[in-house]
C-alpha cells in the first residue's frame, strides 16, 4: 500500500498549512499526531481539523520549512493507526463500506443527465439549480389553483426534519460515523465551528 499523501497547501514564513486527507474523520489520531508535531521545537502551535485533515503549524520567531514539515507529517500519518489497529489510509472495514454497484450506476446515470442539462443550458444552470425552482413553482401553482395551503404529509415532515438536521449538523454526523463520537476539547484538535479551536499552546 502506498503512503497516504500529504500536501503543502499554503506557506508563509511563520505559518504553514498542510493537508493530509487520510486524517479526515480520525479525531483521536489527529490528537496524537498534533501532540507529536508539537513536540518538535520548530512547531510552537499545531492545530488539526479532523473534518478535513487540515494541519496548521505556527511559530512566533524564525522560519518554518514547509518541505520538512510535510515530510515529518507524512511519516506520522504513514505510521498512524486507528483504534482498531488499521492504517488510517486503508479502506474502512465493514462498518463503513464503499458504495454499492447500484449506487454507482445511479450516480453515473444522474451525472450524465446533469452534464447534458448543463451543456443544454450553456453551463448557466444544472439539475441542482433547475429542480428546486421547478418544485417551488409547482407548489405555488398548486396553491394558486386550489386557493388553499395543503398540510404536508407526516412522511414529508419526517424527511424534511432529517434533511435539515443533516444539513446543519455535518460535524456531529461525521464524528459519529468516523470517530465514534471522539471526546471534545483535546489539545491540538480544532472543531468545525468558528469558536471551537483548541490549540496545543496558549498563544494560538
Amino acid at each position: 500500500m502506498t503512503s497516504p499523501p500529504v500536501l503543502v497547501v499554503h506557506a508563509l514564513g511563520r505559518r504553514v498549512r498542510l493537508r493530509a486527507p487520510a486524517l479526515a474523520g480520525h479525531r483521536r489520531v489527529c490528537e496524537r499526531i498534533a501532540e507529536k508535531l508539537a513536540a518538535d521545537p520548530a512547531c510552537e502551535v499545531v492545530s488539526i481539523r479532523p473534518m478535513t485533515g487540515s494541519v496548521i503549524v505556527e511559530r512566533s520567531e524564525g522560519e518554518l520549512e514547509p518541505e520538512r514539515l510535510r515530510a515529518l507529517l507524512a511519516g506520522l500519518v504513514d505510521g498512524a493507526r486507528d483504534d482498531d489497529g488499521h492504517p488510517i489510509g486503508a479502506p474502512r472495514p465493514e462498518g463503513h463500506p464503499g458504495p454499492t454497484r447500484v449506487a454507482r450506476a445511479v450516480a453515473h446515470a444522474f451525472a450524465g443527465i446533469n452534464a447534458d442539462v448543463r451543456e443544454a443550458m450553456d453551463y448557466r444552470a444544472d439539475l441542482g439549480t433547475i429542480l428546486p425552482v421547478v418544485f417551488a413553482a409547482a407548489g405555488l401553482a398548486e396553491v394558486g389553483a386550489t386557493r388553499r395551503l395543503p398540510v404536508p404529509a407526516w412522511f414529508n415532515l419526517l424527511w424534511w426534519s432529517l434533511r435539515w438536521f443533516m444539513t446543519f449538523n455535518p460535524g456531529a454526523i461525521s464524528e459519529e460515523l468516523h470517530s465514534g463520537g471522539g471526546a471534545e476539547g483535546q489539545p491540538g484538535v480544532v472543531g468545525e465551528g468558528p469558536d471551537e479551536a483548541v490549540p496545543v499552546c496558549d498563544d494560538l
